[in-house]
């Protein structure tokens, strides 16, 4: 992963120099004809960067420096005492405490030095990481008294110490030894988990949830076996964890909407060990040509132009008002019917707003949290149903302009001498989409061949045709790249006067010479998404011979700042035979499969194929193929599912590439040939790597 420390630097190169054009066309930016102007620097202000440590220059030694912390103590049990203590490089200093409010002297040796700060209470051990001296001492100015309003967290609460607890976790057992590594760490949060630990914790510091036997405090219980602590979770019913933290979390007030950045990507947890394959959830927020409006893109694809007005609550946060049907989509839900029981239906999903909360500020990393409220309805003889809901996310937050300007695509692009191909996600309108949907979303990655003089081909996809088999087309289409702040914006030739969608690909990361993760925009008529992917340049002496084995992907080998951690890991397994079962491997033994079949393609690939048969009356269930299913007395059968991973990179075990899902819910009778109702599920770069069987002898090395 790219160290904040460094990517805060390069950032600070790329605005410092050069001014930067718009890099998203108004038609996914505004909708209108007037290309808004793009930031040429980012303020300390919007990203909380410290100045420069507190320190000597040069070779000499750093100058010590005293600071006074005026904190807060949160989330304590009534009346009780608590005691407070500072800790820096090792060394310890008292604080004192008045009520929730505490107040401690401390001298740092270096501005490098980490500072924690403690508290004892009735149940509770609270903590709160407050970053470097050097930090702090910015954020005192020139009094060297550091207050909550000039540093929130100084704030302790259960808060404070489940974010501090996942950090260390996440790291071994040691706290970070940076503000970049604190940093980095946190965008690889689950954000319910971490909301899970501060609920618990809360709740047993108040007495509301009664702590596991022999433990005397809610930390004790939080760093307890797994088997201990999932006990108590499920006892207390943690369903309103999300919640809790929304409105007991840290909160860095916005003064003004022109402290969000033009467009600021949010992003679920990343892992912590590689570059970013895919992101388990995003958005974009970007903002509108008349400086009011923001637009809310997200990975599910919308007809209206989510645009919002925007303005700040009492509390600074972000409130987003939807502007006609903004963010308003269809969505299959089971809803209750009259006499008990439930039914799926397609809902009308109704956005009622936004809110968005800023709770820790870092130099190129912030975390956020949103607050969404719905409003879903169907009335129809099935059902007759209506609802208001909220749902929330947690989110690691950048300022995505910024951020790409110091991985600009032009330093992929520009060389004279070569013309490189990369593989990259090519949303598109399709009739392969569930009825619920809309026609634009999510296709094949395709395969972009970057020529001289700013030409271009895009070569169409292996794709699965309507008979569930694999067709290998050869075709291409030119298209016209345009690189400016950083970003590749690719516009299509149109086909029979139709516009096909166009799409701009930030880099969000550095990855390495192969694999680029991207976040991408992408609009047509009637259509607009985001997304995150990873641009994948091929290896054309890719070897991929040997798909039997046990694999797994980045579900179970990409590793998340998590707890507890995972219970099971998902893994493909292929047989020689052809047998294929894709396994949940439970820590407890159980093993549980969906079996199935796979077969290799001729393009360094391999497709898996999931079936479903009905016997008799009863509900239609997994079988491992049609033909043993006809033999055993099934009345109808077809392939339900099939995933199709294409190698285009090995690194050792692994391999890198794409994999595309196809579904079917068509059963038809022994014998038939014709078409099925194929619909498009996923496409996504991936990778699959090898942890035992036949696959292993195809790794140089490997005996």
């Amino acid at each position: 992963m790219q160290a904040g420390k460094s990517l805060a630097a390069a950032i600070a190169v790329a605005l410092g120099g050069v001014a930067m054009a718009a890099a998203v066309s108004d038609r996914i930016a505004d909708g209108t004809s007037a290309a808004a102007p793009m930031q040429a620097a980012v303020s300390a202000s919007n990203t909380g960067r410290a100045p420069a440590a507190v320190a000597a220059a040069g070779d000499e030694a750093p100058v010590p420096f005293a600071l006074t912390l005026h904190g807060e103590i949160a989330g304590l049990a009534a009346g009780a005492p608590a005691t407070a203590t500072v800790s820096i490089g090792g060394r310890s200093y008292p604080a004192t405490v008045q009520g929730n409010a505490y107040t401690a002297a401390f001298t740092a040796l270096s501005g490098d030095e980490m500072v924690v700060v403690e508290v004892a209470s009735t149940r509770a051990r609270y903590r709160s990481a407050l970053g470097s001296a050097a930090r702090l001492a910015a954020a005192a100015g020139g009094d060297a008294e550091v207050t909550l309003a000039e540093r929130a967290s100084l704030r302790v609460s259960p808060f404070s110490s489940a974010l501090a607890f996942m950090v260390n976790k996440a790291l071994g057992g040691r706290d970070a030894g940076s503000d970049a590594e604190f940093e980095n760490i946190t965008r690889s949060i689950v954000g319910q988990h971490l909301a899970t630990a501060a609920y618990m914790l809360n709740g047993w510091t108040s007495g509301a949830f009664p702590l596991p036997q022999g433990y005397t405090d809610g930390q004790q219980a939080l760093e307890a076996p797994a088997a201990v602590y999932n006990q108590a979770i499920m006892q207390a019913n943690s369903a309103p964890a999300m919640a809790y933290l929304y409105d007991n979390a840290d909160n860095v007030a916005l003064t003004g909407l022109t402290q969000l950045p033009e467009a600021m990507a949010m992003l679920g947890p990343v892992p912590l060990n590689e570059a970013s394959v895919a992101v388990s959830d995003m958005q974009v927020l970007y903002r509108q040509s008349n400086g009011v409006d923001y637009a809310l893109f997200e990975e599910e694809p919308l007809v209206n132009h989510p645009r919002y007005s925007a303005a700040l609550t009492a509390q600074g946060a972000v409130a987003l008002t939807p502007v006609g049907a903004a963010g308003s989509r269809n969505a299959l839900r089971a809803v209750p019917v009259a006499g008990g029981g439930s039914v799926q239906v397609t809902v009308q999903r109704v956005s009622r707003g936004h809110e968005l909360r800023r709770l820790v500020v870092g130099d190129v990393y912030s975390l956020w949290m949103s607050r969404s409220l719905w409003f879903d309805s169907h009335h129809s003889a099935t059902a007759d149903f209506e609802q208001e809901f909220s749902a929330y996310s947690w989110w690691s937050a950048f300022d995505l302009k910024a951020v790409a300007a110091a991985h600009p695509w032009s330093q992929l692009l520009s060389d004279p001498l070569v013309s490189p191909t990369y593989f990259l996600p090519a949303p598109c309108n399709s009739n392969r989409r569930a009825a619920h949907l809309p026609a634009f979303g999510k296709c094949e990655h395709r395969e972009y061949y970057f020529g001289q003089a700013g030409t271009g081909y895009v070569f169409a996809p292996s794709t699965v045709n309507d008979s569930m088999g694999l067709d290998l087309p050869n075709s291409a289409r030119s298209f016209t790249p345009d690189l400016a702040g950083g970003a590749l914006r690719i516009m299509q030739a149109p086909v029979n006067g139709q516009p096909l969608p166009s799409a701009t690909f930030w880099r969000y990361e550095e990855g390495d010479a192969l694999r680029r993760p991207v976040i991408y925009l992408s609009s047509t008529s009637g259509g607009y998404m985001a997304g995150a992917s990873m641009a994948l340049m091929p290896e054309h002496d890719v070897s991929f011979s040997k798909p039997a084995g046990s694999w797994r992907g980045p579900s179970s080998q990409g590793r998340l700042a998590w707890h507890p951690l995972p219970t099971s890991t998902f893994e493909i397994r292929r047989l020689a035979s052809g047998v294929q079962r894709d396994v949940t491997v439970f820590d407890n033994g159980g093993e549980p499969f969906t079996p199935g079949r796979w077969y290799p393609t001729v393009v360094r690939g391999v497709s898996d194929y999931q079936y479903t048969a009905k016997f008799g009356s009863n509900l239609p269930r997994p079988v491992a193929d049609c033909a043993s299913a006809f033999a055993t007395g099934a009345s109808e059968c077809a392939p339900s599912r099939v995933r199709h991973f294409r190698a285009l990179q090995r690194v050792g075990t692994r391999l890198y590439g794409v994999v595309d899902f196809y579904s079917n819910a068509a059963l038809k009778p022994a014998g038939y040939s014709g078409a099925y109702e194929v619909k498009y599920m996923d496409s996504r770069a991936d990778y699959i790597e090898c942890v035992s069987g036949e696959c292993l002898t195809e790794v140089a090395g490997t005996p």
